[in-house]
């Protein structure tokens, strides 16, 4: 990997690490802090190849509509177009726009803008200028020490199984503990979840999203992916604020903001 696809921020407030490719945060630990987000090993990284972990930029679909699967913004290297620093964190914009390559599977013009502020609390917006309707995800990665004892609270009480044929289900609490492998979209989650961990417990605002994805491929899912170790499930926990029953129009953002309500560590 060259110096020119990893960023590190190293700020009194957070540390952080920024792939250029996909303007993939993967890494961000306010300081006082353990991690916030979930990622494999940087060994892993592959150019060209989606990195697992951190926030993943799904655009211009989510899932496996067609190919690459989650589309392939987070495959392809962003252009850094400004970076800050101030007393409030770091500050950083990224851009995407078509290419041959991209118009051979997407044949349209595109403009993504993506605004990343880390320090003591973490937002993403993202901006899009399409000709047409797409889906996208900011695909966050959680980390947890134990998720058997992590709870995930407002998500609504609709949602699609995809592990059950996409049927649509109606639960009975607005909550949920991860006990075995779960893909779910949640249809009707409120702007705000929490991530309650033996860590720590996280805020998660959606912002301009008309879903929520939770998704752990427990123990069996697990030793079928590559690049995650066995009980990597153990650790982590997607939560991913989306636009998948209600597309992104031509011109649409999608944010998301990250804040440490409560450390149970320090």
């Amino acid at each position: 990997m060259t110096v020119r696809e990893i960023i590190h921020i190293d700020h009194p407030l957070c540390s952080a690490t920024i792939l250029t490719q996909g303007a993939q945060l993967i890494e961000w630990t306010p300081t006082g802090h353990k991690p916030v987000l979930w990622s494999t090993d940087i060994s892993y990284f592959k150019t060209g190849k989606a990195f697992r972990g951190g926030i993943p930029i799904c655009w211009p679909w989510f899932g496996k509509a067609q190919l690459p699967a989650h589309g392939f913004a987070r495959l392809m290297p962003w252009t850094l177009l400004s970076h800050t620093q101030d007393d409030d964190g770091a500050h950083l914009l990224f851009e995407l726009t078509d290419t041959l390559q991209t118009r051979e599977i997407f044949p349209h013009s595109f403009r993504l803008l993506l605004q990343m502020d880390v320090g003591a609390t973490c937002h993403l917006d993202l901006s899009i200028d399409a000709p047409i309707a797409t889906t996208g995800a900011l695909h966050t990665y959680f980390q947890t020490s134990d998720i058997a004892k992590s709870r995930v609270d407002g998500l609504g009480d609709r949602y699609i199984d995809a592990l059950q044929e996409n049927a649509v289900i109606v639960a009975a609490t607005n909550d949920l503990t991860i006990d075995r492998s779960t893909d779910r979209i949640y249809t009707n989650a409120p702007a705000i979840t929490a991530l309650i961990t033996v860590d720590q417990t996280l805020h998660i605002s959606h912002q301009s999203h008309s879903d929520v994805v939770v998704w752990n491929p427990w123990i069996e899912g697990s030793v079928a992916i590559a690049d995650m170790n066995a009980n990597d499930y153990c650790h982590m926990i997607c939560i991913e604020t989306a636009r998948i029953s209600t597309p992104l129009s031509q011109r649409s953002t999608l944010g998301v903001s990250i804040d440490i309500l409560e450390s149970k560590f320090i």
